[in-house]
């Protein structure tokens, strides 16, 4: 026992070291790495099936099942074991690399076919109430099926439901940490995985009970920590996981705080960026003022020298021979008083002429610095919906409320909510930013709006058809528009733009909250 706790404890620090794995991060994606296991036995008459179990890539080329799967091409020479793949030509031959039947589990080994993905394991102890996914292909899937059906590639079936309890014994009375559940499993489930609603290995599916009074049914599980314990026996290194895995509800809740999480720093940099406009703007103002000013200077300057220099030409007196003056006048030409008094006329008209254009410039420019301390003014109302936001539900505008409460969150950014989940304008004039999402368990489409104007937060709920669901995570993967902050606004419109096609009728369900900054 001290060794297996070291073991354990060996596995649990290269998790705290390495960090969690890039890895598949939903059950529909883990279903990729299932696969049936099957005894094959040789007789006379040509090969014949003689059992299936289920079982889960956890490795290159490495599948875990249980032991009791396995057991009899353990027992006769005659029988061999194979794999069919979800997908592809067919039938994969393996053999047994471990066994251990005080576990219940069995590590089997295969070196063709399709490059199957190996399952994250979670290494977060589970609860009672949290929800799980059962993933294989149990007999009740396959009643009037032939043998060569059970040999072909299908995709795996699965089953959900909740934890009801966790023990430290197995139903057969061995010491293996297990976990009861509500997820429907029957005898061909045997070996495959038991998923968390994030798509990671908690347990491995081994029994399935009754009670004898009730007959109400139980799957029962070996924990992930025993499948560790075997892994690392057997030199095995899966791809691990300690994040705790987020219930439906609680990541629609993350979602709703994300829509809001990112108004802070937008709010700021808008602002900021506004402020700047404002002082370049001043700046731009008072220089025109300034030069306007300067120039009506130069103006009445040059006027005035203009005048005088003709004053002086006036009284210039030409002297005669005789040292008299003489003034000559010339017949039909205008009076010598008569010239000057236009000229200063015309000296008055430009000075007069700069003066206005002056003042309607320095008029103008005074208006425009009023209106820019206007706006400037109005600019510390913009960041009211940012940081700490308190959401109330408004039960009247909503549709299909029942059970909802009223929440909070945080904002911040370019409208990113929680530091997690951009959003992207509408475009349409109007304040609003949006932010589609597929939720795979649920299959369906969360269109979340917020109009920061307003503080209104709207979710509409659209439900999704086999087809559409898959055409939509699809769409998702492909618009490469991620979490985080630092993301392309641009590439999550592009993603809201095409998932609103699925958005078809009237949403089955329509949540307004009424949202504030808290003081």
């Amino acid at each position: 026992m001290v060794g297996k706790a070291l073991r354990f404890l060996a596995a649990a620090l290269f998790v705290a070291l390495a960090g969690p794995a890039a890895a598949q991060t939903s059950v529909d994606e883990a279903a990729h790495g299932i696969v049936r296991v099957v005894v094959i036995v040789q007789t006379s008459e040509g090969r014949m099936l003689y059992g299936s179990g289920s079982g889960f890539v956890v490795a290159p080329n490495l599948v875990v099942t249980n032991a009791h799967v396995v057991a009899p091409a353990r027992q006769r020479s005659e029988y061999e074991l194979a794999i069919v793949p979800p997908e592809g030509d067919g039938l994969i031959p393996a053999r047994i690399v471990r066994y251990s039947p005080m576990s219940e589990l069995a590590l089997l080994e295969f070196s063709s076919g399709p490059d199957l993905p190996a399952l994250t394991i979670s290494t977060v102890e589970p609860s009672p109430g949290d929800g799980v996914i059962a993933l294989g292909y149990p007999d009740v899937d396959y009643q009037g099926a032939t043998g060569a059906d059970l040999l072909r590639p299908a995709p795996a079936s699965r089953t959900s439901g909740e934890i009801s309890s966790l023990r430290d014994t197995a139903p057969t009375g061995e010491p293996i940490p297990s976990i009861n559940h509500q997820a429907v499993i029957s005898s061909g489930s045997s070996g495959g995985p038991l998923l968390d609603e994030c798509g990671r290995v908690i347990g491995v599916n081994s029994w399935h009970v009754s009670g004898s009074d009730t007959r109400e049914t139980r799957g029962v599980s070996t924990r992930a920590g025993q499948l560790l314990e075997f892994l690392d026996e057997a030199g095995v290194t899966p791809t691990l996981n300690d994040e705790r895995c987020l219930s439906f509800a609680e990541r629609i809740e993350a979602e709703r705080a994300e829509t809001i999480g990112a108004l802070q720093t937008q709010n700021e940099e808008l602002a900021s960026k506004l402020e700047t406009a404002d002082r370049l703007t001043r700046i731009a103002v008072v220089i025109l003022i300034a030069g306007t000013l300067a120039l009506f200077v130069a103006v009445c300057v040059l006027g005035m020298v203009v005048l005088s220099r003709r004053r002086g030409a006036q009284h210039h007196e030409a002297p005669a021979n005789n040292g008299h003056t003489r003034v000559q006048t010339q017949v039909g030409s205008p009076e010598p008083f008569e010239a000057p008094a236009r000229r200063r006329v015309g000296v008055v008209a430009i000075v007069a002429g700069a003066a206005v254009a002056a003042v309607l410039i320095v008029s103008a420019g005074i208006a425009l610095l009023r209106a820019q301390g206007g706006t400037t003014a109005a600019i510390p109302d913009a960041p009211e919906f940012s940081g700490s936001i308190s959401c109330t539900l408004d039960r009247e505008a909503s549709v299909g409320a029942q059970g909802v409460a009223d929440m909070s969150f945080t904002a911040s950014g370019q409208l990113c909510v929680n530091e997690r989940t951009l959003y992207a304008p509408l475009g349409d004039d109007t304040p609003r930013y949006r932010r589609v999402i597929v939720l795979g368990e649920a299959r369906v489409m969360d269109v979340l709006t917020i109009d920061p104007s307003t503080g209104e937060f709207r979710r509409e709920r659209y439900p999704l058809n086999d087809d559409d669901f898959a055409a939509a995570n699809q769409a998702v993967a492909e618009s490469g528009a991620g979490r985080g902050c630092t993301g392309d606004s641009g590439a999550v419109a592009r993603r809201n733009e095409t998932l609103m096609r699925f958005a078809q009728g009237t949403p089955r369900q329509r949540l307004v909250w009424r949202c504030e900054a808290r003081r």
